[in-house]
């Protein structure tokens, strides 16, 4: 797997692009001016982009200085309405980078959007309107025109939509302000579905509760809901309200349709649904809605006082295309539509101490080799954090880029199925998305928590993912892990270690056949934790620690077998396409030769062994495999095991420290058990993270049960 040449390499790139260089400086200020030089405080830029072509100035007059050039920005916020872009033309070299820096202790605010004042709305007037209104929010809501304002993304959303629908937000003093809902939080249920429709037809539903009768004159009514299965939550346009019939008829059909997969035609009665952007549902300070018909946005302003910002720019904020030897430091990006930073075909790129929130998409995106997101903390935003591929995956060329220590929590906000806190190439939905090339990237470090969601999906060769820890992710969808991979028999050389999953939904949960993962000196801790492999061969569990109450702890099935994987032209294509019987294939991965002619559509050479298990009640290892198959010796093994209701000499398990003491009972019950290096886990203070956030702030050792979730130990795919 070539594993420890990939993390030296890596360690060697931070290393070097960490330096303190003697670079030559320009500045850029909010007060500064286009038209001077630059050269000081004083006489300051007034735009990176300025900053960024006297950068090409000077190397259009000759080499880079020194040492290269640095471009302090001053505190204060900028309000883009391009992006910045940097090229192949705006390159450092390995002893001159480019570096974006911001300067000083105050923040460096890189904006998408602007300010609007309150004083341009308006009470609400018109009494049809009025009539509208929730009545206790009658007094408070303000309006304001859009085409008066000069906005764009004003909608209408599109008929089927599971992001934003590319409606602009709303902040207040940086914090999101929430698009008009009802319920205002959790959900309210489908009580039957009447006509289930697929694509082309529109499905029909009854409802439970009376509140749609108040917009059956609306036509402008979505709701957004898991109306088949928990990992897809589509918003769809309402074409029909029968208050008599209490029907709600949708305009848009959706693949497969509506009602619970599994218990067709009427579903389970527990679809989980919500109204969004409905004037009638502004109840409460914050909430805001537009009225596409008329171009209005309506609006509770907050109490107190405050900054109203909304987002406009829907493009990433910083575009690296094809760019070397740059770094961005430091700053803060956000109130956009767009991503926050994207770099493609980059060479040497690090991103590090920045704070990237409340944007509409994507935190940074990263394509390249020898490149990093370092130290940043992202959150707020309303799809995943960090998106990274690289490396030749037909060639096994490694890319050798790195996702370390960073802060990334409550993501996923406007799109909650598919976007974890790291996402190596998987590339999105597996229904709509493509696996990108990811190869010998080190994800490592990181602090992942609160999301509905997966924290990280997991694809591509020889990637190593160790000393995360991972809490309270997963506890709005199904079919969820920690480490979330799927369908790919070419995944391999995959190792997770070292990592501290705990109190939160799925732990390692390779699904649909994916393949490949070496899962090492773990610990597993929470109710509804453990690792399940869906058919996919070739994995190892092998040294973890798992603490649960109740088992099982590991589970495995044959599901290949019913689901025709043996057939399954994606599986298959795959395979073929990176042509195993030859180098560097059949080298590094010998059991990708002959793998299509021998069953891959079972769990081949599973292992589980040497694995501490403390619980309880129940047993370790649940087998769904046929009962033919149960006692073929190819499937799995396990050996050496320990199970025990005791603690085993844990140094504080009520305080979440899993560390094992010297003298602990687990050292003679398994032999040649290692460790897990404990302390190592989680962030660290470096030169671009200072400090480390409180227990009162991440919310690490909270409950996160609701009454929804009490009693539901399932952790499976």
């Amino acid at each position: 797997m070539h594993v420890s040449k990939t993390l030296a390499t890596a360690a060697a790139l931070l290393l070097s692009l960490s330096k303190p260089w003697a670079a030559a400086e320009l500045f850029v200020a909010p007060d500064g001016d286009d038209r001077h030089d630059g050269k000081t405080i004083t006489s300051a830029f007034a735009t990176i982009t300025r900053a960024r072509d006297e950068i090409r100035s000077i190397k259009a007059g000759g080499a880079l200085p020194p040492g290269g050039i640095t471009v302090e920005i001053r505190p204060g916020k900028y309000c883009f309405t391009n992006f910045l872009s940097l090229t192949a033309e705006d390159s450092g070299t390995g002893a001159a980078p480019v570096i974006y820096q911001a300067a000083g202790d105050q923040p460096v605010e890189i904006l998408g959007g602007r300010v609007l004042k309150l004083a341009e709305f308006q009470p609400v007037t018109d009494p049809k309107v009025a009539a509208r209104l929730d009545a206790s929010a009658r007094d408070h809501i303000v309006c304001a025109s859009i085409r008066a304002l000069g906005l764009q993304h004003a909608g209408p959303f599109p008929p089927v939509f599971s992001d934003s629908g590319g409606l602009f937000e709303l902040f207040w003093n940086g914090k999101r302000l929430p698009l008009s809902r009802w319920p205002n939080t959790g959900w309210t249920t489908m009580k039957r579905a009447i006509v289930n429709g697929d694509a082309k037809t529109p499905g029909t539903f009854e409802y439970r509760d009376e509140r749609p009768a108040r917009w059956a004159s609306n036509p402008e009514v979505w709701l957004k809901g898991q109306w088949r299965v928990p990992w897809e939550d589509p918003a769809i346009r309402v074409a029909e309200i029968n208050t008599a019939g209490h029907t709600i008829t949708f305009q848009a059909g959706i693949p497969a349709g509506i009602g619970n997969k599994y218990t067709r035609p009427a579903g389970n009665g527990q679809e989980p649904w919500c109204a969004v952007n409905l004037l009638e549902e502004i109840d409460q300070p914050g909430e805001w809605a537009v009225d596409f018909a008329t171009q209005t946005l309506f609006l509770w302003p907050p109490a107190g006082p405050g900054e109203l910002m909304i987002s406009q720019l829907d493009q990433p904020l910083i575009s690296v295309q094809g760019a070397a030897h740059v770094q961005i430091i430091g700053l803060t990006l956000e109130a956009s539509l767009g991503d926050g930073i994207v770099v493609k075909n980059g060479e040497s790129v690090l991103i590090a101490g920045c704070t990237l929130r409340n944007l509409a998409r994507r935190g940074v995106v990263l394509n390249g080799r020898h490149s990093g997101v370092q130290s940043c903390d992202i959150y707020r935003v309303g799809e995943g954090c960090i998106y990274v591929s690289g490396g030749d995956k037909q060639k096994l060329i490694p890319s050798e880029n790195v996702v370390l220590n960073n802060h990334l929590h409550d993501y996923a906000v406007l799109k909650a199925m598919y976007s974890p806190a790291v996402d190596v190439g998987f590339g999105g939905l597996p229904n709509g998305g493509g696996f990108t090339d990811a190869v010998g990237i080190r994800v490592a470090n990181n602090l992942i928590h609160d999301a509905p969601r997966d924290a990280v999906l997991v694809s591509g060769q020889n990637n190593v993912f160790e000393y995360n820890e991972i809490f309270n992710c997963g506890f709005g969808s199904g079919d969820v892990g920690a480490f979330y991979s799927w369908l790919d028999w070419t995944i391999r050389g995959v190792v997770i270690r070292y990592n501290y999953i705990h109190d939160t939904v799925g732990g390692v949960n390779p699904d649909d056949g994916a393949s490949g993962n070496l899962v090492f000196g773990n610990v597993f801790a929470g109710s509804r934790t453990g690792v399940w492999i869906a058919s996919g061969p070739d994995h190892q569990v092998i040294n973890n620690i798992f603490v649960k109450d109740q088992g099982p702890v590991f589970g495995l099935d044959d599901r290949g077998v019913a689901r025709g994987y043996a057939t399954n032209s994606r599986l298959h294509s795959a395979v073929l396409a990176i042509q195993p019987t030859r180098p560097p294939w059949s080298v590094q991965f010998p059991e990708m030769t002959n793998l299509l002619a021998n069953h891959p559509e079972l769990p081949l050479r599973t292992k589980f062994e040497r694995n501490l298990v403390v619980m309880q009640s129940g047993e370790p290892i649940q087998s769904k495999l046929a009962r033919e198959r149960q006692a073929n010796p190819g499937l799995l093994h396990t050996a050496d095991n320990f199970v025990t209701a005791a603690d085993p000499g844990f140094v504080n398990a009520a305080q979440g420290d899993y560390t094992l003491k010297p003298d602990s009972v687990v050292f003679q019950k398994i032999p040649g058990f290692e460790p897990v290096p404990f302390g190592k886990i989680g962030l660290h203070t470096d030169a671009y993270r200072r400090t480390l956030p409180p227990d009162t702030e991440t919310g690490r050792h909270r409950s996160t049960k609701t009454p929804d979730q009490d009693g539901n130990r399932n952790f499976g795919t």
